[in-house]
């Protein structure tokens, strides 16, 4: 999966635990991510803040329904990586 599949997976599972606002949080950061200049300050800023969310005290720490704690982990982690990768 590329970075916005893995991002838009991660905000549906949020949506279908009822984590709304973390969603859309997301969904807005990944909007400037996508859209902005490669070395734009908003953009990398947005990167940053989306890559301090792939915590185990953050996003890791959600209960998430109908998946494993080690597969959501599992989507963090590649999140995270893929952010990595286009930073």
């Amino acid at each position: 999966m590329n970075l916005n599949e893995i991002a838009e997976k991660l905000c549906n599972i949020l949506f279908s635990s009822v984590y709304n606002n973390e969603a859309n949080e997301i969904r807005s950061l990944m909007i400037k991510v996508l859209s902005l200049e490669k070395n734009d300050p908003v953009r990398i800023s947005a990167i940053d803040d989306l890559i301090s969310r792939c915590h185990p005290k953050w996003l890791g720490d959600y209960y998430i329904k109908n998946i494993t704690y080690s597969e959501w982990t599992d989507l963090i982690i590649d999140f995270k990586n893929e952010l990595k990768r286009v930073r």
